[in-house]
């Protein structure tokens, strides 16, 4: 719930859920725990988040690059992301305006053939660079705008680094099942020419961590789902297989609402991408136990090195 206190037409205070939200100008710093339920038809139209993860101590602790959130209309917000930094402080495996230059050009290229960002503001004046970029996202909920966002800022990231290579990146790198996804199979799916494509993470998941779509020859949406794993897969752990057989069948059979086309959707293949290897025939008794043949044929396998040759071939690109 949200609650605005206004003096003379402008805005005084702000809580989200009972609690008072700190000003720190441009905008009122949003813990993402205090977001809950909101609708962005709740917000103020004239007011801006700055959103963090955690707000301690006058410091506000950041999942990303600093991402502010204003509702321009019915059902959209529009996001700016400030991506800066100083020469003083990198300690980057690369010199910081390579790395810089590196991420305003994903930025203009995402501009250019997805449309979904816009790079607003370049400039280095020797010792800074500023870059700052935005976005336009309609959706019915402050949460999904917010995961959308930090979609966004992951992706660009992740991309940046898989342009300059292994002296960045490695799919090694990531520490968690989250970063492999955001920061590596986004940027390469997006890569390999699909579209739509939304970190489906949570409760309501059904067996599909990321949604994506492609064009077919027939110029139709194809839908796809891809269930995320981060290590090894192995055909003698029984749990392994089972969890991936129900979550295979929940990922067909539960239809899903997309975002982009606002109507109910069904997959029609499911990649299974995995941070390491298939180990002990995981595919071949996986695909045993797939009971339907049109399912057993719709279902692709990706590990870790196939992960890493297909980000080889989109280095420097």
């Amino acid at each position: 719930m949200i609650e605005i206190e206004r003096e003379d037409g402008d805005i005084t205070d702000v809580s989200f859920s009972g609690e008072r939200l700190e000003w720190n100008d441009p905008g009122w710093i949003l813990p993402k725990g205090l977001i809950g339920e909101t609708a962005i038809n709740d917000l103020p139209e004239e007011a801006t988040f700055e959103i963090c993860s955690r707000y301690e101590d006058d410091v506000m602790m950041l999942d990303t690059v600093p991402i502010q959130i204003q509702r321009v209309g019915d059902g959209k917000v529009r996001v700016e992301f400030n991506d800066s930094g100083t020469r003083k402080h990198w300690d980057g495996k690369v010199g910081f305006s390579v790395y810089m230059e590196a991420r305003k050009a994903i930025i203009e290229e995402r501009a250019a053939q997805i449309r979904d960002v816009t790079l607003t503001d370049y400039e280095d004046d020797g010792a800074w660079i500023h870059l700052t970029y935005s976005a336009e996202i309609e959706v019915d909920k402050l949460s999904t705008a917010v995961q959308m966002a930090e979609q966004i800022a992951a992706e660009i990231e992740g991309a940046a680094e898989m342009r300059l290579g292994a002296q960045l990146w490695a799919p090694s790198n990531a520490e968690s099942e989250k970063e492999f996804t955001l920061r590596t199979v986004l940027p390469i799916i997006r890569k390999l020419g699909f579209q739509n494509v939304r970190y489906n993470h949570g409760k309501r998941e059904f067996g599909r961590d990321v949604l994506f779509a492609r064009v077919t020859e027939f110029q139709d949406l194809e839908f796809w789902g891809a269930q995320i794993k981060f290590g090894d897969v192995s055909g003698g752990a029984l749990a392994d297989v089972n969890e991936l057989l129900m979550q295979l069948d929940d990922a067909f059979k539960m239809p899903f609402y997309d975002l982009y086309t606002r109507q109910q959707q069904r997959i029609s293949k499911l990649a299974i991408i995995i941070s390491g290897k298939f180990t002990e025939n995981a595919i071949e008794k996986i695909c045993e136990k797939i009971q339907s043949h049109a399912v057993r044929h719709n279902v692709v396998f990706i590990d870790g090195e196939k992960i890493s040759t297909l980000a080889e071939n989109f280095r420097g690109r």
